[in-house]
């Protein structure tokens, strides 16, 4: 019985341990990050034509919602979606 203590005690420690130690590791890479962010260079604007530009898609889809009239099947040879991608050069601060 008392190997089995023993052996309970030692595997009780381990996870109890390991657990901390997770915990801790989770909390330091939160607080990096947190550092990280407060410092960081980039703010809202960098993102801001992106943004806008995910508007305008999104408001020329619903403009076009109930029209019937164009197509919007699925054709297996029209590549035509790939010119319609948003380029960086697009949407980026000059």
């Amino acid at each position: 019985m008392s190997f089995l203590q023993k052996a309970a005690d030692v595997a009780h420690k381990t996870a109890v341990s390991g657990l901390f130690g997770l915990f801790c590791y989770g909390g330091y890479n939160l607080t990096v990050q947190m550092i990280e962010g407060a410092s960081s260079k980039t703010s809202a604007q960098s993102q801001a034509g992106f943004i806008q530009t995910l508007r305008d898609k999104a408001a020329e889809e619903y403009a076009k919602y109930y029209d019937i009239s164009h197509r919007e099947w699925y054709d297996k040879d029209d590549d035509s979606y790939l010119k319609k991608l948003p380029k960086p050069k697009d949407y980026q601060d000059k």
